[in-house]
């Protein structure tokens, strides 16, 4: 089966939306900001342009991003904001037949009081926040993505490990419509093992990929969001990961790069490189 390539867009932050669907013409989607969208639907780009950009190029939505801040923001701001905008979200969706919204938990500074949450406060609180969250999603048929997040030097996230994400969602495993995100970028920083997928296969609906630098001696947490690379610009273990997913069955795969990734020729030097790793003797 063909793999097929998803751009995020937060590897373009500098085009609007536009520029961005007509930069990746050559990916098989895109994944959209959802903050991008209302700057375009606010500055006369209509939805019926947005569909028809899409059309032309043959492309999709795979998701829109992203519902930030879920575990910790305030009651008041989660009704008011979070679900506000959620259903707007929930809204697009449904208007371009995207499926996939995609959620992160929060962060907090190593000094705050958010620091002396106890760890299964935070897990029930998110995971409560989350029931919700899909339920609400699963009245227009989109699927709602949990993507836990790496700490850094500075900041704390509050679901921060894949062990993490799973006792989050474990207990929803009813609702159909609630799976995971995974990022190489922070699957790679809290160094979890590939066979930590096996057992939730089947509730991944979204994998991300970007390489990075690093050796046994630096401190992991210390890799920025600027420090996103092309695959085979680092030193991550690409060929066993994408070997280790296409045996699972994923076969589609999207791109977070760094902001400045949107160079002449991007899609053709993940493509050559992707195909060299899994098939280097053709």
């Amino acid at each position: 089966m063909a793999l097929l390539f998803t751009l995020n867009q937060n590897s373009c932050k500098n085009f609007d939306l536009v520029e961005f669907i007509k930069y990746t013409k050559h990916f098989n989607g895109v994944e959209l900001s959802f903050k991008k969208i209302e700057e375009s639907l606010s500055n006369n780009v209509s939805l019926k342009d947005i569909m028809e950009l899409l059309e032309i190029y043959d492309s999709k939505i795979f998701s829109i991003f992203q519902l930030k801040d879920i575990s910790l923001s305030s009651d008041t701001e989660y009704k008011s904001k979070l679900l506000t905008q959620l259903n707007l979200m929930c809204d697009f969706c449904y208007r371009t037949e995207s499926s996939l919204i995609t959620v992160e938990p929060s962060y907090f500074r190593k000094h705050s009081d958010s620091n002396n949450i106890p760890k299964w406060r935070i897990i029930n609180r998110t995971t409560k926040r989350l029931e919700e969250i899909a339920k609400i999603a699963d009245k227009t048929d989109i699927n709602i993505g949990f993507e836990f997040v790496s700490s850094s030097i500075d900041k704390i996230s509050s679901i921060s490990s894949l062990e993490d994400a799973k006792k989050v969602i474990i207990p929803l495993e009813s609702q159909e419509n609630l799976g995971f995100v995974i990022d190489t970028f922070h699957f790679a920083k809290c160094e979890a093992n590939f066979n930590q997928l096996k057992d939730i296969k089947d509730s991944i609906f979204l994998i991300q990929l970007s390489d990075m630098k690093f050796d046994s001696s630096d401190d992991l947490f210390a890799l920025k969001n600027s420090d996103r690379l092309i695959p085979g610009k680092g030193n991550y273990r690409f060929r066993e990961f994408l070997k280790f997913c296409i045996n699972l069955g994923f076969y589609e795969f999207s791109f977070e790069l760094s902001s400045n990734a949107c160079a002449n020729n991007l899609y053709k030097k993940i493509s050559d490189y992707i195909y060299k790793i899994l098939f280097p003797f053709k």
